[in-house]
């Protein structure tokens, strides 16, 4: 029954008019979860648009971990954006709608962030920085945040390691208990399918700098998954010479493209490699992992950690 309605997502006529270039994102997900009596608002922050969800106080029980989970909605100019993010945000704008059916307390907010490109430009030019800033103001620093970002293309869930590979332990120590904490999820929902590994920066680059937690869930077919993971090393290398293995890194953190004719080209990800281009389109997605995420979502919502 999951796969059927993840098939009916991925291949409805509401999913390929989100992907249309001219559209006002943010007017069509606020548009939609009013349709479906969906609570949230509109929050503008350093002209960024947020739309923030948040559910009656029958579905929060203080007792346990509070859960946001996050999907940015802004795409590269002149794309589709499928995977990158149209995809998380069309599955978890259908998991809002499926929250306001609960009994019980679930204890997740939802925000659909604006600006996680813009990142490019600099950190503090990431939306998700400036709203990090305030939702620490409001004390929601011991928050569980969940960043979804590219869940529409593959087989097998990725933890990001981004944000905790590589930095000082002493630092990264409370990054690292969240990462096992959704390594525990993940083994509930879709065990023998999920991996932790590095990837880029997605919107917990923001969110970390402004001093919250925040924990990066995608998804990647398998085998790429599994090549790139054969070529990484287990923790960064220090100074010694630029090896191969330490530009793999340096390519990966950041989100470079591998060049033309590259070793680089067959280890990357082909899945990270159509980020940003006009190839980023709705042919290139599954409705297998629209029900991974779906599973993995679930799990945040009926377990308490």
């Amino acid at each position: 029954m999951i796969k059927e309605n993840e098939d009916k997502l991925l291949n409805s006529d509401l999913f390929k008019a989100f992907l249309k270039k001219d559209l006002n994102r943010c007017d069509f997900i606020s548009q939609w979860l009013s349709a479906h009596n969906v609570p949230h608002s509109i929050v503008s922050l350093a002209q960024k648009k947020h739309i923030i969800i948040k559910y009656p106080a029958q579905f929060y029980d203080k007792n346990f971990k509070m859960k946001t989970l996050t999907a940015h909605y802004d795409r590269a100019p002149d794309t589709q954006g499928a995977n990158d993010n149209s995809a998380s945000c069309f599955i978890l704008m259908n998991f809002a709608k499926k929250l306001c059916s609960y009994t019980r307390p679930h204890n997740i907010k939802i925000i659909f962030t604006d600006g996680e490109e813009a990142g490019a430009a600099g950190l503090k030019e990431q939306g998700a920085y400036t709203l990090g800033t305030g939702l620490k103001k409001l004390k929601m620093d011991g928050d569980d945040i969940f960043v979804f970002d590219m869940c529409g293309r593959g087989d097998t869930l990725i933890l990001s390691r981004s944000g905790i590979f590589g930095r000082d332990k002493a630092k990264t120590k409370r990054l690292d208990e969240l990462h096992k904490r959704a390594g525990l999820l993940a083994q509930r929902a879709c065990p023998n399918q999920w991996l932790s590994m590095l990837t880029a920066y997605s919107d917990n680059a923001g969110f970390i700098a402004a001093g919250l937690f925040a924990q990066v869930i995608t998804v990647l077919p398998r085998k790429e998954a599994e090549t790139l993971l054969h070529c990484l090393p287990k923790e960064k290398l220090t100074g010694q010479n630029k090896t191969a293995m330490g530009e793999l890194t340096d390519m990966v953190i950041k989100n470079k493209k591998p060049p033309q004719g590259s070793p680089f080209e067959k280890i990357i990800p082909f899945t990270w490699q159509l980020m940003h281009t006009a190839d980023d389109k709705i042919e290139t997605l599954n409705s297998e992992a629209f029900t991974l995420t779906e599973k993995y979502l679930t799990a945040l919502a009926e377990n308490y950690l």
